[in-house]
C-alpha cells in the first residue's frame, strides 16, 4: 500500500543525521528548515542552514553577511538529493534541528512505495513542523523576512500564532506519521501561500501567508480546506482548545473567543449507513462588540456562537470524510475504542463507508456571566 512522502524523509534524516563529534561547526550545515520539491526526474531538497561564517572575534553576528543561508540538491530520491546538497555545500549534513519541514505541492501529491520503518527510527527531530507549499517549498525558504535571524523562525511563529487563535491545527512530525499510518492514511496540514503585496516584513515585498489547509492522503494531494475548516477540526480533535470568531447580530458583527472545549463522539450503524453523533461543550466570552448593551443579547450571541462552531465542524468533516473518505479527525479510533464488533464491519471499506456517513453536530456553550466587553 502507497503511503505519502514523508515516509522516505524520514528514511533520509536517519540516515544522514548521526553523530558527527569529529567535525567542527563551520563544517557543518545544521538545518532550521526544510523544502522538498518534485522534479522530472526526482527529487529537490532545499536547506535552510545557520550561517557560521557571520560569526566575528569581536561581534557575535556580522551583520554584513546573511545569517541563513540556503543551498539545494537534487537526485533522483531524496536521500541522494541530500547527498548532492552535501556535496554542493561542502558540508557535513545534520537535519535533526530543524524546526520546519516544507512541501511543494507537487511533491505533497507524490507517493512513496510503502513504509519502511516505524517513527522509532527515526532520529532528528519528532517535534518539527510540517506543512505544504501551495506552490514550490523553494519558494518558502528561499523569501527573505525582515524580522528574525532566519525564514523559519517567522514560519515557526506564523504556525504557532495560527494555533493559539484557534485558526489551525499545526501537525509536528511524530503526529504525521501516525496519520498517516491509519486506516484512511489521510491528515491535514497548514497550506502556506507566497503572494506579493508589498509587505514591509520582507527584504523583497513578497509575504507568506498561511491559507488553510492541505488535505493529503494516499492517493496524493487531495483538496485545500479554509482556516474556518481548520479551526473546527482542531475544537473537534484537541481538549481545552480555542478560537474566536465573528457573528452577525442583527446585523452587527460581535467577536467571540470560545475556549475550554470538550467533544464527545459516539459512533454507531444503522440501515447500512455509518453515523456520528458529536457533541461539544464549551465555555465562550464576547470579546469585542458593536452592540450597544451586550449584556442583554448574551444568550442570543452564545447561540450563535455554538451554531457557528457546529457548522465549521460539520463543513470540515464534509469536506474530508464524506467528500474524500479522509479520517482526519481520527474517528476509527473511535470506533475501535468503543465498539470493537462495529470496527470488525466497518474495517474491510472504511474509507467507503466515511463518504456516506452521517454527521449529527450539536455544541451547548456556555457565556461567561462577566466575559463581556464593550469594543
Amino acid at each position: 500500500m502507497k503511503k505519502i512522502l514523508i515516509i522516505p524523509l524520514i528514511a533520509a534524516i536517519a540516515a544522514l543525521s548521526g553523530c558527527r563529534t569529529h567535525s567542527e561547526l563551520n563544517e557543518i550545515a545544521i538545518a532550521e528548515m526544510i523544502g522538498i520539491d518534485r522534479a522530472e526526474d526526482g527529487y529537490t531538497v532545499t536547506l535552510q542552514y545557520f550561517n557560521t561564517d557571520t560569526t566575528g572575534g569581536t561581534t557575535a553576528i556580522d551583520s554584513s553577511k546573511p545569517n541563513a543561508v540556503n543551498v539545494s540538491g537534487s537526485g533522483e530520491t531524496i536521500e541522494s538529493a541530500l547527498e548532492a546538497l552535501a556535496y554542493s555545500s561542502g558540508k557535513s549534513v545534520m537535519l535533526g534541528s530543524a524546526g520546519v519541514i516544507v512541501f511543494g505541492k507537487d511533491a505533497a501529491s507524490d507517493l512513496a512505495d510503502s513504509l519502511s520503518f516505524a517513527m522509532s527510527h527515526y532520529t532528528g527531530n519528532p517535534r518539527a513542523y510540517i506543512a505544504v507549499s501551495e506552490t514550490t517549498a523553494s519558494d518558502i525558504l528561499n523569501v527573505k523576512f525582515t524580522e528574525g535571524n532566519a525564514s523559519v523562525e517567522k514560519l515557526e511563529s506564523m504556525l504557532r500564532n495560527a494555533e493559539d487563535l484557534g485558526l489551525s491545527r499545526p501537525v509536528v512530525l511524530h503526529e504525521a506519521a501516525e496519520e498517516l499510518c491509519s486506516p484512511t492514511e489521510s491528515a491535514v496540514f497548514p497550506l502556506f501561500r507566497l503572494s506579493e503585496n508589498g509587505s514591509e516584513l520582507t527584504e523583497e515585498g513578497n509575504s507568506v501567508t498561511l491559507t488553510g489547509g492541505a488535505v493529503c492522503t494516499s492517493d496524493g494531494y487531495a483538496a485545500e480546506v479554509t482556516p474556518e475548516d481548520l479551526s473546527g477540526l482542531a475544537m473537534l480533535m484537541n481538549d481545552g482548545a480555542k478560537c474566536e470568531m465573528t457573528v452577525m447580530y442583527r446585523g452587527k458583527a460581535v467577536r467571540v473567543m470560545i475556549y475550554g472545549t470538550s467533544a464527545r463522539i459516539i459512533p454507531g450503524y444503522a440501515d447500512g449507513r455509518l453515523y456520528f453523533n458529536v457533541s461539544l461543550s464549551a465555555d465562550c466570552k464576547i470579546v469585542t462588540s458593536q452592540l450597544s448593551d451586550p449584556y442583554a443579547e448574551r444568550t442570543a450571541i452564545e447561540k450563535l456562537a455554538g451554531e457557528e462552531l457546529c457548522r465549521r465542524i460539520r463543513s470540515v468533516l464534509s469536506k474530508t470524510a464524506n467528500a474524500l473518505g479522509a479520517d482526519t479527525a481520527g474517528l476509527s479510533y473511535k470506533i475501535r475504542s468503543g465498539s470493537p464488533s462495529l470496527w470488525n464491519t466497518l474495517k474491510e471499506n472504511y474509507r467507503t463507508h466515511l463518504t456516506t456517513a452521517f454527521f449529527n453536530v450539536t455544541a451547548d456553550l456556555k457565556m461567561e456571566r462577566f466575559g463581556v466587553m464593550h469594543g
